[in-house]
Order: C-alpha cells, then sequence, then structure tokens
C-alpha cells in the first residue's frame, strides 16, 4: 500500500500536495489524502462527450419508470461517471456489460469521452458553475495494484483517500467531502451515508450546478395558480414570461429552451393533451429527444407565453435494480463479477446510491447530484499462527521506552529479591 501512495503522489506532484494537503486533511478529519489532482481548466464544446448521450437514452426510462405521481430527479452525467470509474477496476464479462450500457466499444473509447467530459462540463465562474468531482475511498489495511488506481487518478480526476471502514471517522470525511462539493444542497442525504467494514473500496462522483437565467423572470408576475397534478389539483407559484424561441413539435410532446449563461439552459418537455407524462416517458420519445437521437415533427421560431411554476425536488435513488435492468448484472453477484484488475480477493458491488436535487426560481436554477458504488470483500482465510510458549520463569531482560528513548532497562534475576 505504501508503494501505491508513493507513485501516486509521485505522479500527481509532491509539490501540489504540499500546497494543499494540510487544509484538505484538516477538512476530512485527518483522514489521509492520498493525492489531489488539480482543477481542470474551463473547455469550449467538441462534440466528443456526446458519448454520454447513450446512456441518457438508455438510462431515462428505466430511471423514471413508475413515477405513481411522485417526483424524481436524477443526474445521467454524474451516474456515468461514476460507472466509467467502474470500468476501470472491472474486467471480463463485467467491464463489458458496464462499457455497452454507457455505449463505449473499449475503454480508451471510454477514457477519451471522461476527458472530454471533464474539459467540456467544467465551469467554475460567476455566471455558471458547473464542478464534477469524483473520489476514491479505500481501506487502510488492505493491498491494491497500482495501475486502476493510477488510472482513476489520471483519467477519472479521482481524489483518493485511505482510512479505517466502519469507522465514524472515516464516514464523516466522506459526509464532508459530499457536501463540500455539492454546496451542502444534499445535506440531509449525505449525513446517512456509511460505509460498512467490509467495504474495501468506494468510488464517489459529485456534480454542482447553478446558473442565471440570460433573462430573469419578473418577480412580480409571479402569481400562485392551480397545477393539475396526476392525484388532483394542487396549488403552486407560477413564473411568467415572453420568450421568441424555437418550438418543437414531437410526435406526443411540444417541447422549448430557456437559454441560461455561458451556453446552459433548460428544456421543458410537455406531454400532448391526453398523453400522461409516464406514457411519454417509456415510450423513450423523451430521452431520444434530449439525448440528440430523436426526431421532431416540426419546429418553429415562435413567440412564446411561458408560465412555469417555481419548484425544488429532490430523490434519494437506490440504482442497484434499475442498472440490473440496463444489463450491469455481473458485478452485483460476488460469484461472477470480475475485479481482478484491483486486487484478487472476491468483491462485489452491494449498493450503488444516487442523490440528487434541482431547484429553480426567478433568478435561475441551482441543482447537485451525488453517486456512490461500494464493494465489500470476501474475508480472505486467516492462517493460524505459529503457537509460541513464552515463559519468563528464568532471568530475562527489560526495557521501558518512550519513542527511541529508552528511559529505563534492566535485568530480573530474581523477581522474588
Amino acid at each position: 500500500m505504501k508503494r501505491i501512495i508513493g507513485l501516486i503522489l509521485a505522479l500527481l506532484m509532491l509539490a501540489a500536495l504540499a500546497a494543499c494537503g494540510a487544509n484538505t486533511e484538516q477538512a476530512l478529519g485527518g483522514v489521509k489524502t492520498l493525492n489531489a489532482p488539480a482543477a481542470p481548466t474551463e473547455g469550449g464544446r467538441s462534440g466528443e462527450s456526446r458519448v454520454s448521450d447513450d446512456f441518457t437514452a438508455k438510462s431515462l426510462p428505466v430511471m423514471l419508470a413508475d413515477l405513481n405521481g411522485e417526483n424524481r430527479v436524477y443526474s445521467p452525467l454524474n451516474v456515468y461517471m461514476a460507472l466509467g470509474m467502474l470500468a476501470e477496476i472491472t474486467d471480463g464479462e463485467s467491464r463489458a456489460q458496464v462499457l455497452e450500457l454507457l455505449g463505449s466499444a473499449d475503454m480508451e473509447t471510454l477514457r477519451a469521452g471522461i476527458k472530454a467530459l471533464w474539459e467540456e462540463c467544467y465551469s467554475d465562474g460567476e455566471e455558471l458553475k458547473l464542478l464534477p468531482a469524483a473520489s476514491i475511498w479505500l481501506r487502510d489495511d488492505a493491498s491494491y495494484r497500482e495501475e486502476p488506481l493510477l488510472r482513476l487518478a489520471e483519467d477519472h480526476r479521482a481524489e483518493a483517500f485511505s482510512g479505517p471502514m466502519g469507522r465514524e471517522s472515516y464516514d464523516l470525511a466522506l459526509r464532508n467531502w459530499i457536501n463540500e462539493r455539492t454546496k451542502h444542497l444534499l445535506e440531509q442525504q449525505a449525513n446517512e451515508l456509511s460505509l460498512s467494514p467490509e467495504t474495501m473500496i468506494a468510488l464517489v462522483t459529485t456534480l454542482y450546478f447553478k446558473s442565471s437565467w440570460s433573462s430573469p423572470f419578473d418577480e412580480d408576475a409571479t402569481k400562485k395558480d392551480v397545477f393539475h397534478a396526476a392525484d388532483g389539483d394542487t396549488e403552486a407559484d407560477f413564473m411568467h414570461d415572453r420568450l421568441r424561441r424555437d418550438y418543437f413539435r414531437g410526435e406526443r410532446f411540444g417541447a422549448i429552451s430557456i437559454p441560461m449563461q455561458r451556453g446552459a439552459c433548460m428544456w421543458l418537455i410537455l406531454p400532448d393533451e391526453g398523453v400522461s407524462l409516464q406514457e411519454l416517458i417509456d415510450s423513450g420519445e423523451a430521452a431520444a429527444f434530449l439525448s440528440g437521437r430523436g426526431e421532431w415533427t416540426d419546429r418553429e421560431e415562435c413567440s412564446i407565453r411561458l408560465s412555469m411554476p417555481k419548484f425544488d425536488i429532490s430523490s434519494d435513488l437506490s440504482l442497484n435494480e434499475s442498472l440490473q435492468t440496463l444489463g450491469v448484472t455481473d458485478v452485483f453477484d460476488a460469484s461472477c463479477a470480475d475485479f481482478s484488475p484491483l486486487c484478487d480477493l472476491r468483491m462485489w458491488v452491494s449498493k450503488v446510491e444516487h442523490a440528487a436535487r434541482v431547484m429553480i426560481d426567478e433568478e435561475g436554477g441551482e441543482a447537485a447530484a451525488y453517486t456512490i458504488i461500494e464493494m465489500p470483500a470476501e474475508a480472505a482465510p486467516e492462517i493460524e499462527p505459529r503457537v509460541i510458549d513464552f515463559v519468563c520463569d528464568r532471568p530475562f531482560l527489560f526495557a521501558m521506552t518512550r519513542w527511541d528513548s529508552v528511559l529505563f532497562v534492566g535485568a530480573v534475576s530474581d523477581p522474588s529479591a
């Protein structure tokens, strides 16, 4: 384990770690920080990050299935990045299933896509904050192979931490890390997280977003009105505006986008009268449209009288069943999960948890998400130590020390004297 730490530190520069490691370690309650990746620079749209759109198209109907009138939200980008990290530490059919879901032919394609996502999505300006983050949480009494950990640090910009699994101090460090990077928007969910003592490694990704509308809504125009929910009418605060925008007509929906700062926007997809939201989701039409793979029947620039409720919705989801529905099954089965790139112990994914929150008001929107993938390991068989009888029934020597100083030393020739 010491050799791994040394390699990671060498890769990410000792000087950078010395400059920021003290603050990081203090913020994380003394848990050992193994690296400190530099923040990415903000880039432009190259088109390579469209690889994640395949995952959006596949996952949206599954993640938003069986709503039954409830609010639900998830972050395809955040889950995609977590699964990308999972692919790095798997092999065989386990890796093939993850790559298939992510729409990547091989690991090099996936790594190029992850790199593009970091470069194109990252923004830390006043007008737009879009901040992805990733981390690895290792058990400090276990051994790991270097290559996948270095890959996670290099290609996925993952910070690495080491500590005692199952200890409250380590759980607190994890919660603090998530809360800091999601600006405490998901504090209630994050503060309930804990890692089991059997966990070998946990992979964590977060995403934080904040931007204002290009043209803010007039607060004076916000009025209470009726929202026709699936289980009955309710009252909500509706914002109003007049926009000149492209109006898209799908087979069973209409859609517009509301511009935000620095290239961000918010899409609104409204099912036609007589078409339920669940029907539209289950058909895959909405997912195809959002991922750029769907077709619309008409597109026209219009003057749009927009009326939209303010909202603050959040979800706390287990993704185990959803991912298995999407074809990722082997990693959940201890008998066939292949984590051989990481270690020789039998490992599997015990849980994948995802939380997300989106808030919209007259000024703009703020959102956050995290995904945590936890992997325990089958305990290695214990080797019984050799038994030695050490009976001081004859003269013996003793010493009392502190640190490297010998405080007392003596010989016991006759303890009864």
